[in-house]
């Protein structure tokens, strides 16, 4: 399994930065349970998830989720 360097910023929330397996950063997004907000296509289970990327959830600015996920080994 390959492990990822990842970013979850919420205005109004400490950013959280971390490295570890996708379903790390699943059960991450999972256990927060931001209000407004859902789990991001690119990361959701069985989802093929790319080498890199950024998802950002816009439903006003107080609802806005930001995730970034950069692959760290091969």
């Amino acid at each position: 399994m390959s492990f990822y360097a990842w970013t979850i910023s919420k205005l109004g929330r400490q950013t959280i930065k971390k490295v570890g397996h996708v379903d790390e950063l699943r059960d991450c997004l999972r256990e927060l349970d931001l209000p407004g907000t859902t789990m991001p296509e690119p990361v959701r289970l069985g989802a093929k998830v790319s080498d890199h990327g950024n998802y950002t959830q816009r439903r006003g600015k107080l609802d806005e989720l930001s995730v970034t996920w950069t692959k760290i080994d091969g």
